[in-house]
């Protein structure tokens, strides 16, 4: 495979080498700048993933974004339990803490399957729908809460407000994030993500395509 460093101007090459590469969003645009509108596209993604990409890969690796998730997710579910817990301290805070631990590890854990599966398979990013990713949390919180404050509420919405409030976090991993951190993470290594690789045109059109293109077309206006 060609190396992609080559085509980076010698002036450049000292102030986003190797080692500096992905630091901040200045620098990955930087070496980007000449890639097709698509390929941005990819490296990009949406809002979401664009806040993922400015930090250096070490933290932004699926594994972490994983662990970020659940500790969010634990935040929210910290007043659930203090409900549960007829609001005992001691109780509370050591169920919470233990939830708190395995969420963080299973969801850490399916970041870092989801990151091998997709060295393995060379998958490109996909799209997660919105609805899934922004609204499915806030159902699961309505579920858990009526699950917990009402006594006559069947066990399984305890059950079903949990897994919408846990899913949409590995199912983004998987599908979107870890393919675009491996792209990364390819261009970190003075390798050509692209090179040697799919159509483009063959790749699954973004939720969030009409979005970027508006904001690339007008940075093009503007410049």
């Amino acid at each position: 495979m060609r190396n992609y460093w080559e085509k980076v101007p010698s002036n450049l090459r000292s102030e986003y080498s190797p080692g500096n590469l992905v630091t901040s969003e200045n620098n990955w645009r930087a070496m980007v700048n000449d890639f097709p509108i698509e390929q941005k596209i990819l490296l990009e993604g949406g809002n979401l993933s664009a806040r993922f990409s400015k930090l250096p890969l070490t933290y932004s690796h699926p594994v972490f974004i994983g662990s970020f998730y659940g500790l969010l997710l634990s935040l929210v579910l910290l007043l659930p339990f203090g409900y549960e817990s007829n609001w005992d301290l001691n109780k509370w805070f050591t169920g919470w803490l233990l939830y708190s631990l395995s969420l963080l590890l299973i969801l850490s854990l399916l970041g870092g399957i989801s990151s091998l599966f997709v060295n393995l398979t060379k998958r490109m990013p996909v799209a997660v729908p919105r609805i899934l990713v922004y609204l499915s949390p806030f159902l699961g919180l309505i579920f858990l809460t009526l699950s917990i404050s009402l006594s006559n509420v069947p066990f399984w919405v305890n059950d079903l407000g949990l897994f919408l409030m846990m899913f949409p976090g590995p199912v983004y991993i998987h599908l979107s994030w870890a393919p675009r951190w491996r792209l990364l993470n390819m261009i970190e290594q003075n390798i050509n993500p692209f090179e040697n690789n799919l159509d483009l045109s063959e790749i699954q059109e973004d939720f969030e395509l009409n979005e970027i293109v508006e904001g690339f077309s007008q940075k093009s206006d503007d410049s």
